[in-house]
């Protein structure tokens, strides 16, 4: 039951998510597995390929760098206090980024590998948005106040975009920002407070999400996807999608290096699965047959071609997760570790 509960947590947040960077193969695979129950998790790295597993230590959610090098993950201190952990592949050394974390659902690394963007304070009331040198062990910007739903790099690694809301609000009342790392220039992209969860892409595009149908729909709104420029200009619909009444719809999750391929997740109640979109004609293919217990996607491979996630997570406590690789255009998954989930790639 507690793996549920934290699953609905995560589609709530728009987790997976939102793992900013075109996520890539051919060296890092990090892991979640279980110990004493989902609580007491530990965290392994292996090949992309699964093979040679290393245990890390106690945690969840594992953030592997782009680079490889590198995996940040969450670990709870004795008095129940999230903090972010690093580990070196290099060195297999261990230490502690800083305490007071307040998720690591909002996260992306830099494309440079040296910063990550994530947000810290108390699991309740708005957070703050933060920019953290992995190298100095170093605050260097601390962004926004509020309720983030999503932060993105920039290609250069010196801008990042957010989308963030003032209030606990449903419907959203959420705007997309851009903030530049020098100087600490803020702009707004949008201002229609109904636009979240931006990821940047490889060629300048910014993917988002809007909520669509709050008065029309039973249940609340869906998600459709939009593009904009880097300026918020040229903003058009991408995804037309049917979506039940107990569902929200897509969220982005990853990029391809080319740009020519977007991973997105499709969430709802008790249902959470990959969707590969085309982002010229917004065409969409489900990558599971089961929305319930099918595959949920984490990183899509530099070349586009793989998809790296967790099959068998399922719902209400009855979860076998095996972590999954499966092709973009469809086809049969391969097993990479099993009993793993929350999986996280590295080049």
């Amino acid at each position: 039951m507690a793996l549920s509960k934290r699953k609905l947590i995560a589609t709530g947040l728009v987790a997976a998510a939102l793992f900013a960077l075109p996520a890539a193969a051919n060296a890092t695979l990090a892991y979640t597995k279980y110990t004493r129950g989902f609580w007491h998790s530990k965290i392994y790295y292996a090949e992309d390929n699964g093979k040679k597993p290393h245990l890390i230590g106690e945690g969840r959610g594992a953030h592997v760098s782009p680079n490889g090098e590198l995996v940040v993950y969450e670990h709870e201190t004795k008095s129940g206090a999230p903090e972010m952990k690093m580990y070196s592949v290099s060195t297999g050394k261990t230490k502690t980024l800083f305490t007071n974390w307040r998720e690591g659902f909002t996260f992306a690394w830099s494309p440079d590998s040296t910063m990550v963007a994530t947000q810290r304070g108390g699991f309740n009331g708005p957070g703050n948005l933060i920019v953290f040198n992995v190298q100095t062990g170093k605050l260097t910007n601390k962004v926004a106040t509020g309720y983030v739903n999503g932060v993105s790099w920039s290609p250069a690694s010196d801008e990042i975009v957010y989308g963030v809301s003032q209030g606990t609000y449903y419907p959203l009342k959420s705007n997309v920002f851009r903030y530049a790392l020098a100087g600490g220039k803020r702009v707004a992209l949008s201002h229609d407070h109904n636009s979240a969860y931006p990821l940047w892409g490889p060629t300048g595009q910014i993917v988002f999400a809007r909520q669509l149908g709050s008065k029309q729909r039973q249940y609340g709104p869906k998600n459709e996807l939009y593009l904009m420029n880097e300026e918020g200009q040229q903003i058009s619909k991408l995804t037309t999608t049917q979506v039940s009444p107990l569902a929200v719809g897509l969220s982005p999750i990853a990029w391809s290096e080319s740009g020519k391929q977007l991973l997105t997740e499709y969430n709802g109640e008790d249902q959470s699965y990959a969707v590969a979109v085309n982002p010229v004609t917004g065409a969409q293919k489900p990558l599971t047959k089961n929305a319930e217990t099918g595959f949920q996607g984490a990183a899509i491979s530099a070349d586009g071609k793989m998809v790296l996630g967790t099959s068998g997570l399922g719902f209400g406590g009855n979860s076998h997760p095996d972590v999954v690789t499966v092709p973009f255009k469809g086809g049969k998954k391969t097993v990479l570790v099993k009993g793993a989930f929350e999986p996280s790639w590295g080049s």
